[in-house]
């Protein structure tokens, strides 16, 4: 059975021959879709078809392979993979877990692609770390946290610091609770053996836009540091001391 979700990638993966092709996105998206990439999110569909044409942008080639079920509450899940060639003819590739959600009418309300492995080592941590602040279920990220950082793991903003992944925990459901971002993108990103600077974008209610970038210090293959630099901090912390 063809489902919604064997749709949305065959969509995709016309983008090779046109990203005009992505415009179909808008028959299977909701209005208000939210969309989870590889850690980034946008709302709504005009934004959603949009990333897609970023993402699009970023490959002279690629293909996308995937599986898809649907579950009893007639959610959709699955893996998926991309391999291709970059804008600089470099081979490329990703992977991880997909699941969608329905409305009413059939449309994707939710879709939510994770980055669990690929040829970009700082993207897939940088991508399992924002997955981390996205999890609204505390018990639920505690076990995320296990898996990017390290137990000691510090965050440091411009005027606090916060230790232990028990500590940060309880914050980011502080964080979740009084900022909601609207939309999260990564802007670039940069490796230095065990450094990973990386620079971000989050829009929030109100038209306000906080610019930032975040140094990761890396333990192997876990975050034992991040120092946060940002002028618009105060625009997702205001509220969370």
């Amino acid at each position: 059975m063809t489902t919604v979700l064997d749709r949305y990638f065959e969509i995709v993966n016309s983008a090779d021959n046109g990203h005009s092709a992505l415009e179909g996105l808008r028959d299977i998206f909701a209005e208000n879709v939210l969309l989870m990439h590889s850690g980034e999110m946008v709302q709504g569909r005009d934004m959603a078809v949009d990333f897609h044409r970023g993402q699009a942008a970023k490959w002279k080639e690629s293909k996308h392979h995937w599986t898809a079920s649907v579950e009893g509450d007639g959610s959709i899940v699955g893996k998926w993979s991309q391999a291709g060639l970059d804008l600089r003819e470099n081979g490329c590739s990703g992977s991880g877990n997909v699941s969608v959600s329905l409305d009413s009418n059939g449309l994707i309300s939710r879709l939510h692609l994770s980055l669990t492995g690929g040829s970009d080592r700082a993207r897939v941590l940088i991508a399992k770390h924002l997955e981390v602040w996205m999890i609204q279920d505390a018990a639920e990220r505690a076990k995320a946290m296990e898996h990017i950082y390290t137990e000691d793991i510090k965050v440091m903003e411009p005027e606090d610091v916060f230790a232990g992944r028990h500590v940060i925990n309880d914050y980011i459901s502080v964080v979740q609770r009084q900022a909601p971002p609207l939309s999260g993108r990564v802007v670039s990103h940069f490796q230095n053996k065990e450094f990973i600077h990386w620079s971000w974008d989050f829009g929030f209610p109100g038209n306000r836009r906080a610019l930032g970038s975040e140094v990761l210090h890396l333990n192997g293959d876990l975050i034992e540091k991040i120092v946060i630099f940002s002028a618009h901090s105060d625009v997702f912390t205001d509220g969370t001391r």
